[in-house]
């Protein structure tokens, strides 16, 4: 049991890292010397590399940072550098950064930083004051609308700012509804047949409360990106379609929170931080968890150690309007110097979104392949898909998935905490919830003017 115990903590503070890593750090807005307003040179052009004289390239990257996806992390930047890198007169050095400190550190003491893994949220901010560039101005374009094809054209828009691509999506999910299959089972429900909508969540949680004593189902309030995909999916729209508004307090949004907050309020909703909830669905004290694929093999271990089952289905829907998922993870980041870090840049992210990486991500990682047909293709993940079919809803949900807000950059983090803290507020007390969320537009709208 001791035994047990320390793999969960050891899991659980790895997991719980991971994703204050991915969802919710936020990089200062502080200008820096290498802004993006600086001349840009040598745009769409890449140089000529020399194996004989190879190029270096810098990757700054939190899932180096990680026991759980280091290995993979490290694989892939292995592979490229002993083939493709080998071949072209590329090499890759990897740089963990797991609070995206590093990089900015870097730039400030005027080090070349080539390549970022960077979250999605933060992006315009990054892209204002680090000098990151759009794909259109550093790579030709029959370059890029030749590597695109085969990946996903949703995941394609994922990166996108002001109808440009400022980072081409890596490592990705969206959320899944975890289930013990135990909890399901004692509380004579059958986790072949997971609810699937809000109503359904609320009906079944407290099932399993009043049945086995155990909470039915978490969702932190304040989770990082949920929360979108729980407005999206009731017709809510967050920020104007240029993005220079807050545009939440609407019907749709004050309807889909009193939801959450039912159920939340309800007696069968775990009470706690995201920390709490996946350290209570690991220790199988939990029935129902809505979180990102990264976590499924640590959850895997858990069940199998715990002697429970493992299911899982999509993000549930409000009555009959299909639900809209958002996406987790990571983009690549890109700031070139020079016509041949522009093409050492190129052959590395190629790479990594190509047929090999995506299945090394999945396989090693545990994040889904944008490449969605390898998911069927015997040569790469067919086997390890089939095997793991919860993956199978990912692919699924990709099909009608839509960005996680990128808030503007000059206001990113104070726009995310009064958001964030609104949301909390309204679904964790008595506050009234269209009260709460008007403010916080205000609020918002405030600063963006």
């Amino acid at each position: 049991m001791s035994r047990f115990k320390s793999m969960i903590s050891l899991v659980m503070f790895i997991a719980i890292l991971l994703f204050i890593s991915a969802c919710n750090m936020m990089p200062s807005e502080e200008s820096t010397s290498n802004s993006a307003a600086e001349e840009e040179t040598d745009q769409q052009e890449l140089g000529t590399l020399d194996p004989e004289n190879p190029t270096s390239v810098t990757f700054y990257s939190y899932s180096l940072s990680y026991p759980t996806m280091k290995p993979g992390m490290e694989k892939l930047i292995s592979d490229f550098n002993s083939t493709v890198g080998k071949e072209k007169g590329v090499i890759v050095e990897g740089v963990p950064d797991p609070s995206f400190q590093q990089n900015k550190a870097d730039i400030a003491a005027g080090k070349q930083v080539d390549i970022v893994q960077h979250v999605f949220s933060s992006l315009d901010a990054s892209r204002l004051t680090l000098g990151f560039k759009a794909y259109e101005d550093v790579f030709p374009q029959d370059e890029l609308e030749e590597h695109f094809v085969g990946i996903s054209e949703n995941a394609l828009e994922l990166g996108k700012i002001d109808g440009k691509m400022y980072g081409l999506a890596f490592t990705f999910s969206t959320p899944i509804v975890f289930i013990n299959g135990d909890l399901f089972e004692q509380a004579g429900l059958d986790p072949n047949d997971p609810p699937t909508t809000w109503e359904e969540i609320k009906e079944y949680s407290l099932q399993i409360k009043n049945t086995t004593g155990k909470d039915g189902f978490g969702l932190p309030p304040a989770n990082g990106w949920t929360t979108d995909g729980i407005l999206f999916s009731n017709g809510a729209n967050i920020l104007s379609e240029d993005r220079s508004e807050a545009v939440f307090a609407t019907k749709e949004t004050f309807e889909a929170l009193s939801v959450w907050k039912d159920i939340y309020q309800n007696g069968g909703h775990a009470i706690g931080t995201r920390t709490d909830m996946t350290e209570q669905f690991m220790a199988g004290e939990l029935g129902m968890y809505i979180t990102s694929t990264a976590l499924h093999s640590g959850f895997i271990n858990a069940s199998k150690a715990g002697g429970w089952e493992l299911y899982g289905v999509g993000l549930p829907q409000f009555g009959d309007q299909p639900s809209v998922p958002v996406n987790s993870g990571s983009v690549l980041a890109v700031r070139p110097d020079t016509p041949e870090k522009n093409a050492a840049v190129w052959e590395f992210i190629k790479y990594v979104t190509g047929d090999e990486g995506y299945t090394t991500i999945t396989s090693e990682i545990g994040y889904l392949p944008l490449r969605t047909g390898l998911a069927d293709d015997p040569a790469y993940l067919k086997d390890f898909v089939d095997a793991n079919p919860l993956y199978r809803i990912n692919l699924e949900q990709l099909e009608r998935i839509r960005p996680a807000t990128i808030w503007p950059g000059n206001h990113a983090t104070e726009s995310t905490t009064i958001f964030t803290d609104a949301i909390v507020k309204s679904i964790t007390t008595d506050a009234d919830v269209e009260e709460t969320m008007t403010e916080a537009e205000n609020a918002i709208n405030h600063l963006l003017q």
